[in-house]
């Protein structure tokens, strides 16, 4: 069993401008997120990446956004292979798929602080107050914060223990996922443009064993990885609503336009 520390910041806010918004909202946000905290943080501005810059190791802007592995040294689960780990947090953006917001319109988003980064809590208050001045969306339209709160820090067990009686007796015959934004998954290298089990596993696996290493203990309990993926393509599907979702959106840090795809729908 393993267990991960998380704390979940709910933040309110409300609309000084009328905002335009992309139906996918997650992305907008943490573009503006991320640079309004880079520019808060940066010490090093005439820096072009984070990769050479010097203060790299102790920055907390390049902990949370451009997490980057540390390849002077051996890394376990062939860690060495990503050019970057998932960051320490999770933004659950608005739900609704509407695209404007009218002045005086309030919504709000959750922000999922993962491992070592529940002590960032103020840097992400902080960097939404700043976007709300700079403006999100077509024309930087603003917003201001009216309210937050967090649940405190809680823990995520996560148990992989494959022969106790007590988890033959409590089998499931079936379960449904549901994917309300894009999923987008790599398998041997090609995206996955038909899902099965095995591939929601092996993400999971990979995700989790990676945000532990990075984000909580280098000191990792064991996964029965092999086993778990040996079950999972014994999985049948026995209902497919899946759909293709291309959408596009601009990255700053990129500086280019971007055509994503994903799955939404049921499983």
């Amino acid at each position: 069993m393993i267990q991960i520390p998380f704390k979940t910041l709910k933040i309110f806010c409300e609309s000084i401008d009328e905002l335009y918004l992309p139906e996918f909202k997650g992305s907008s946000f943490r573009g503006i997120i991320g640079r309004t905290l880079k520019s808060a943080l940066c010490i090093l501005k005439t820096q072009s990446t984070c990769y050479n810059c010097p203060l790299v190791k102790d920055c907390y802007y390049n902990y949370l956004f451009e997490t980057i592995p540390d390849k002077s040294r051996p890394l376990p689960f062939n860690l060495h292979k990503y050019p970057s780990i998932p960051h320490p947090f999770v933004i659950e953006p608005p739900e609704e798929k509407k695209t404007l917001y009218k002045k005086g319109e309030t919504f709000s988003l959750k922000i999922i602080l993962i491992g070592k980064a529940v002590a960032y809590e103020p840097h992400f208050i902080l960097a939404m107050r700043l976007a709300g001045e700079h403006g999100i969306g077509k024309g930087n339209r603003r917003f201001v914060i009216t309210d937050y709160f967090s649940t405190g820090i809680l823990n995520q067990s996560i148990t992989f223990d494959l022969s106790t009686q007590e988890s033959n007796n409590n089998k499931l015959s079936k379960i449904t996922f549901e994917f309300i934004t894009p999923l987008r998954l790599v398998y041997q290298k090609k995206l996955v443009k038909t899902l099965e089990f095995h591939h929601i596993i092996r993400a999971l696996l990979r995700r989790i064993s990676i945000l532990y290493y990075f984000h909580v203990s280098e000191d990792m309990p064991p996964i029965p990885a092999k086993e778990l993926i040996n079950l999972s393509e014994n999985i049948k599907t026995l209902q497919y609503d899946l759909k293709w979702f291309d959408w596009e959106r601009y990255s700053y840090r990129q500086n280019r336009r971007m055509i994503l795809g994903g799955l939404v729908g049921q499983i």
